[in-house]
């Protein structure tokens, strides 16, 4: 009795199921409907709140669409794929990214929070929400997934990169002809001369030779100068880091600079330092500036004009001994050892250099300035107590220390004798000024430590070294270029 009763229940519910798919009657039909929509009501999460994001894509500004959930924000998949040049389709409930090159693929799916990239398993915090026609994602795993960076902000403020910026530690910064920066790369296992692009975050390596870690880049920006351990002179062109010879003259060259048109590269030469001469770009000839035996010349500057050479004499000890030269009899007088500045006028080929300084504090970087004057920072190495400053000198011999608000470590020339330098403020912090003669201005401010300093040739930017990072300044902006 039991088993026809079971048997009974059976067919009657295959019965009621069989007539809801065929349509069956009006009431199984509307029993049935009723029945799926509170379902499906119990299934369907609540719309989240649309929201508009305001991100930094490469420093640009740029709106996207996003919703909220709980603290953090999903963003259209749409508005990303836009912002990165790439491209999306969808099939079967699959949406497809491929960004710019085709290099990367990115398949993911809403609501399930697996994911691949490149055929690559990764999974989402939050799986991918569809809401209103549109797919929304979390941002910083798209980014990343792309080839990008994600850099965390704060409420609804993020910056976005589209390349990922390059890591390592930096020296030897300099600007080229189309903005963009050129420097080496000092923790790599061999060495690295990578251009760096501020305006897309992008680095290449255009060289690997050894020798051209510091090259001197030429005013235009499109050439850099360096000697190998021969005294060879080479050009790099900066755009493509391809590099050819210069001449032929295999003498000792150091503290290459160029001159203001691009035409001459002056050096020290000599293996004891003792001559300045310049080699013609044109056709590699070299000329003797000056020979005066003088030993252990340096930091060789030439004034925007072309009518000035301002360069360090490094000032050893004077030996004296009997007439026997015997050792016991051998003597060093220290008295006026050091560095002292000299100057020289390229107008007059009769002219003699002029000694600019005689004080004992340590002189370093120093600039030749137009219309007759000099810079350079002044250490003092005998107190601790002392600020370091940027002293001007001349015309003539008069000497005027810069006032500034930091003890000076180091500075570059920029465009019409305006200086750049940075140093450490009463707080302790590290600024970066813009110094003249009249006035000082606060560009950047940091608790690291700033190395370098480097001026465009239009004087509207500025890049350092920061604790091995590279930072550009500009337009009142500030890039961390690497990481």
């Amino acid at each position: 009795m039991l088993k026809k009763n079971k048997m009974f229940q059976v067919l009657m519910a295959a019965a009621v199921v069989t007539s809801v798919l065929a349509g069956g009657t009006a009431e199984a039909a509307s029993a049935a409907k009723s029945s799926s929509a509170g379902q499906a009501a119990k299934m369907t999460s609540p719309k989240l709140k649309a929201v508009k994001v305001e991100l930094s894509v490469n420093g640009a500004s740029v709106s996207v669409n996003a919703v909220q959930l709980n603290q953090a924000y999903l963003v259209a998949v749409s508005d990303i794929v836009k912002a990165f040049g790439a491209s999306a389709s969808a099939a079967k409930g699959i949406v497809t990214i491929k960004d710019a090159t085709g290099s990367r693929v990115v398949q993911l799916q809403a609501g399930v929070k697996s994911y691949k990239v490149n055929g690559e398993a990764a999974a989402f915090t939050n799986a991918p929400l569809l809401q209103d026609g549109k797919t929304y994602v979390e941002i910083q795993s798209l980014v990343e997934a792309l080839g990008g960076e994600w850099i965390a902000g704060s409420g609804q403020t993020q910056q976005v990169l589209t390349v990922q910026r390059a890591e390592g530690s930096y020296s030897s910064v300099r600007w080229n002809a189309q903005g963009q920066i050129i420097a080496s790369r000092d923790d790599a296992e061999s060495a690295q001369i990578v251009k760096l692009d501020p305006a897309s975050y992008g680095s290449t390596v255009i060289s690997t030779d050894e020798y051209a870690a510091e090259l001197a880049v030429s005013p235009n920006g499109q050439w850099g100068a360096y000697t190998n351990n021969a005294g060879q002179l080479y050009l790099m062109n900066l755009a493509s880091g391809l590099s050819q010879k210069l001449g032929s003259d295999t003498s000792v060259k150091t503290d290459l600079t160029w001159s203001a048109d691009n035409s001459r590269i002056y050096f020290i030469q000599g293996d004891k330092q003792e001559k300045i001469s310049y080699m013609n770009v044109g056709d590699g000839k070299v000329t003797e500036v000056l020979a005066d035996k003088v030993e252990n010349k340096s930091d060789v500057s030439l004034s925007a004009d072309g009518k000035r050479l301002v360069y360090i004499v490094n000032v050893t000890g004077v030996a004296s001994s009997d007439k026997d030269s015997t050792e016991e009899s051998l003597s060093i007088d220290y008295s006026g050892a050091g560095q002292q500045l000299y100057s020289l006028d390229l107008t007059d080929k009769e002219a003699k250099p002029v000694q600019l300084t005689t004080g004992k504090d340590n002189k370093l970087y120093p600039v030749a300035l137009d219309g007759g004057k000099a810079a350079y920072l002044s250490a003092d190495p005998d107190s601790v107590a002392a600020k370091d400053v940027i002293k001007v000198i001349g015309p003539g011999s008069s000497v005027q220390d810069l006032p500034s608000i930091i003890d000076v470590t180091v500075i570059a020339a920029g465009p019409s004798g305006t200086l750049a330098a940075a140093g450490i403020a009463a707080d302790g912090s590290t600024k970066v000024l813009k110094i003249d003669s009249g006035s000082q201005a606060q560009l950047y401010s940091t608790s690291g430590t700033v190395s370098e300093l480097a001026v465009s040739a239009d004087g509207s930017r500025i890049a350092l070294i920061e604790d091995g990072r590279i930072v550009v300044i500009t337009g009142g902006k500030t890039i961390q270029l690497t990481k």
